[in-house]
C-alpha cells in the first residue's frame, strides 16, 4: 500500500509499496496497489486500483487531471459557471464533459456518473453533501492546512494516486522551467515590489498582503516581493487579504500592479480614479489588467494556469523589471 499523509504546510509524501504474495508482477502490483491518503481534516482515504472515473470538484483539479492526460467524467469549476467562459488552459477538453453546478442536486448528478474517485475541495462544508459523495466513491477534500491547496502537492497526489510517479515530476519540472525561464528573461525583477489586487465594487479592493498565498509563493518564484505596506496591514489585521476602499489607492504604489476587476465598469472607474496615474507602475507602465478567468490563474495556481497567467503579464513584467 502506497501511503500519503498530509501536514498543515504541505502534503508530504512517504511511498511504500506493497506488493503481496501472488502470481502478479512487480510492476503490475504496483499499478493496482491501493493508496492511502490522511488528511488533514483526520480522515483516511484508500483509492484502491487505478481510478478511470474522475470527477473533479474545483479547477485546480480539474487542470492536474487534464495534465496528466485525463479527462474527468464530470467537474465543477466556478469561473465557467459564474462567467460561462472555460478557462482558456483546459483548451477544447472539456467540450463533452458535463458542467456540475453544486446549488443544484450535485449529489444526485455526481452518482450518474458512477465515479471511482472524486476530488471535492472545499466541500467538506457541504452539510450532508460531502458525507453523500464519500458514498458514492473515495472523496478527498483538502489536502493542506492552506487557504489553497500548493498545486505541486496536487501533481503530487494524482501521480501517486495514478500510480504515474515519473509523469508528476515531469509535469512539475515542466512549470518549474517555464517559471525559471521568465525569471530569466526578466532579472531586473528580482527584488521588485508588487501589488496584487481584485476590485469587486465601486469602493471594494480585495488586496493579497500574506507572502504565504498561493499567488505570492508565484510571485516570489520571480525575485518579486508585496509592497512593504500591504504586508503591514495583513499581519495587522491577521488576514490573508485585506480589504481597502478607493481613497486608499496610494497602498498599492509598487513597480508592478496586476489586478482584475468583476466588471469592465469598475476597471474604467478604477483607471479613472485620482493618484491611479501617479503610481510607480502607471508610470512605468507596469500595471497588468488582467479579467477574471486570468487572475483565476494565479490565485488558484495550477500546472496550465501558470504559464498561460504568466504569458499575459509578459509586458507588464517586462516594463517593471526595467531600472
Amino acid at each position: 500500500m502506497s501511503r500519503l499523509k498530509s501536514g498543515l504546510a504541505m502534503l508530504v509524501i512517504a511511498v511504500v509499496a506493497v506488493v503481496g504474495v501472488g502470481c502478479s508482477s512487480p510492476d503490475e502490483g504496483q499499478n493496482s496497489a491501493p493508496v492511502q491518503i490522511n488528511l488533514p481534516d483526520g480522515r483516511s482515504v484508500t483509492v484502491n486500483g487505478t481510478p478511470k472515473r474522475i470527477v473533479t470538484l474545483g479547477g485546480q483539479w480539474t487542470d492536474v487531471a487534464l495534465s496528466f492526460g485525463v479527462t474527468p467524467v464530470g467537474y465543477y469549476d466556478g469561473i465557467k459557471l459564474q462567467s460561462g467562459t472555460t478557462p482558456p488552459w483546459f483548451g477544447d477538453k472539456l467540450n463533452d464533459v458535463p458542467l456540475l453546478n453544486p446549488n443544484e442536486e450535485i449529489v444526485a448528478e455526481v452518482a450518474k456518473l458512477k465515479p471511482d474517485l472524486i476530488l471535492a475541495p472545499g466541500f467538506a462544508s457541504m452539510a450532508g453533501g460531502f458525507e453523500a459523495l464519500a458514498k458514492l466513491a473515495p472523496t478527498i477534500d483538502k489536502i493542506s492546512g492552506e487557504q489553497i491547496d500548493p498545486w505541486q502537492d496536487m501533481v503530487t497526489l494524482m501521480g501517486t494516486i495514478l500510480h504515474q510517479p515519473d509523469k508528476a515530476k515531469e509535469i512539475i519540472n515542466g512549470v518549474d522551467e517555464k517559471i525559471s525561464s521568465i525569471k530569466e528573461e526578466y532579472p531586473g525583477l528580482e527584488g521588485k515590489t508588487y501589488a496584487f489586487a481584485y476590485i469587486y465594487g465601486s469602493d471594494q479592493i480585495s488586496v493579497l498582503g500574506d507572502e504565504s498565498d498561493g499567488a505570492a509563493k508565484l510571485f516570489s518564484s520571480l525575485g518579486l516581493k508585496i509592497a512593504p505596506r500591504l504586508v503591514r496591514e495583513s499581519t495587522k489585521t491577521g488576514q490573508p487579504r485585506i480589504q481597502i476602499s478607493a481613497e486608499n489607492l496610494p497602498w498599492l504604489n509598487a513597480d508592478l500592479l496586476v489586478i482584475a476587476a468583476s466588471t469592465p465598469q469598475l476597471q474604467k472607474r478604477f483607471e479613472g480614479l485620482p493618484g491611479y496615474k501617479n503610481l510607480s507602475s502607471s508610470k512605468k507602465g507596469a500595471n497588468s489588467m488582467l479579467s477574471t478567468v486570468q487572475i483565476t490563474g494565479l490565485n488558484e495556481p495550477s500546472p496550465n494556469s501558470i504559464p498561460f497567467a504568466f504569458d499575459q503579464m509578459k509586458p507588464a513584467l517586462a516594463a517593471a523589471s526595467q531600472k
